[in-house]
């Protein structure tokens, strides 16, 4: 994965061995639309599958990348914030980070496109099509958005859809509609009613359907809380896990190298006990069938020799969770380049510089190792987006809630009806729902 590198620019070199065109190559836009739950990222994840040269994936914000396991787009594509990639832009770096891109990969994947900043979106497609210029690029880099405009939306920006380039993706979207987290009509009933603002009509639904209009907290409650901020997650989380009896297990996390923003998000130790409520952070295989998955909830029934058991909510399964590790790699060889070429490194923890073994060799300049696992008692609406959670309790009480999209992206998270609790008058439920008027024609 060409996840972070440094180029330094020299339009002269680039001239004389690639070949620049005088003009600016098309690029390919994708863009795949749906609802909350209905498979958009797993249907990526399918084409990577099947072909790991088809994109590099990527998301909007930290906490997604981490989630999916795989790392932001201002990482791969080294800008911080609009200035930065504007400048990279106007120096040719970006043209030429995506012109390295385009030699390994047909498309750049971006998912959670509904906080994608549109103005960012224009440079980005912008150098891409003056990537694809270059005579040496056999199959000119696309770009590929994925997610759902009714979610939370891009923080003091313009909407991806606001974009000058944006004509290019609508001409060409794909909008799934089969839901795959929620199975139960009326549920799904009221998550479209919540998704185009309409909170009387999801709330008389919900109540129809049996959910109860809680006055307070359950505050033992076997499941996830969503909470505004994230000194409220750490909180409850800390609180609960005091709770429980016996010993508090620690576990650290080991890095070395060049580090990837979003790995910033890891914490260096993170402590458990058995009988604590966790979340999965990645997706685990084994010959073929799926052992667990992001976002899977269970709880610790043991720890021993390095290696977790968790027993899951969603099938009463026990898997084991063993640490995993992320690299900071790229297939061409690195300026400056001082690794072991031939480390023959069978993937995994390797603590230098390094290139891999195999079919798909790639060099290594930075590794995090780490459970992909944290305490489940709370988490965010942010941090839950993308997610698909067993069991919620939503205190809708706050004003946060009050912000578009907020009760929809929450409560979307619940994969069964059973699983879900709320804390609040039906009536602040109803005024709080709200979706933006921008985002109509994707309702």
């Amino acid at each position: 994965m060409m996840d972070e590198f440094d180029i330094e620019y020299d339009a002269t070199a680039l001239d004389e061995d690639a070949g620049v065109s005088d003009e600016a190559a098309p690029v390919r836009c994708e863009f795949i639309s749906g609802s909350a739950g209905c498979g958009k990222t797993h249907m990526i994840r399918e084409r990577i599958a099947a072909d790991p040269g088809y994109g590099i994936l990527s998301a909007s914000t930290g906490i997604a990348a981490v989630n999916l396991g795989a790392t932001t787009v201002n990482a791969i594509l080294k800008y911080f914030d609009t200035a930065s990639l504007r400048e990279n832009f106007l120096t040719g770096k970006l043209t030429t980070i995506l012109h390295r891109l385009a030699l390994e990969y047909e498309n750049l994947i971006i998912d959670e496109v509904s906080m994608v900043d549109g103005t960012q979106l224009d440079y980005i497609v912008r150098a891409a099509k003056q990537a694809n210029g270059f005579r040496d690029v056999k199959h000119p880099l696309g770009i590929i958005l994925v997610g759902d405009f009714a979610q939370l939306p891009p923080v003091k920006a313009k909407w991806a859809f606001e974009a000058d380039c944006w004509p290019l993706f609508d001409a060409n979207t794909t909008r799934l509609t089969k839901m795959w987290r929620q199975d139960h009509p009326e549920f799904l009933m009221a998550l479209n009613a919540l998704r185009r603002g309409d909170g009387p009509e999801a709330a008389r639904i919900l109540t129809q359907a049996g959910v109860q209009w809680h006055t307070s907290l359950e505050m033992e409650f076997d499941g996830t809380t969503i909470v505004p901020k994230n000194d409220q997650v750490d909180n409850y989380n800390w609180e609960s896990l005091s709770r429980l009896p016996g010993k508090k297990i620690p576990v650290r996390s080991y890095r070395w190298g060049k580090l990837r923003g979003d790995w910033k998000l890891i914490p260096d130790v993170a402590e458990f006990k058995v009988g604590a409520y966790v979340m999965l952070l990645a997706n685990k295989m084994e010959e073929g069938q799926l052992v667990y998955a992001n976002g899977d909830c269970g709880h610790i029934r043991d720890y021993a020799d390095g290696v977790f058991t968790v027993e899951l909510v969603r099938n009463g399964e026990e898997v084991e969770v063993y640490p995993i590790t992320r690299a900071n790699s790229f297939k061409d060889k690195p300026d400056g380049w001082y690794g072991e070429e031939d480390a023959e490194v069978e993937g995994g923890w390797y603590p230098k510089p390094h290139r891999t073994s195999g079919k798909d060799r790639k060099y290594v300049e930075g590794q995090v190792k780490y459970f992909p696992m944290r305490l489940a008692y709370a988490s965010t609406v942010h941090k839950s987006q993308g997610l698909s959670l067993d069991r919620i309790q939503v205190d809708i009480r706050n004003s946060f809630f009050g912000s578009a999209a907020m009760e929809y992206v929450a409560l979307s998270r619940c994969r069964t009806l059973e699983g879900l609790r709320i804390v609040g008058m039906r009536e602040k439920f109803e005024k709080n729902c709200k979706t933006d008027a921008k985002v109509a024609r994707w309702l």
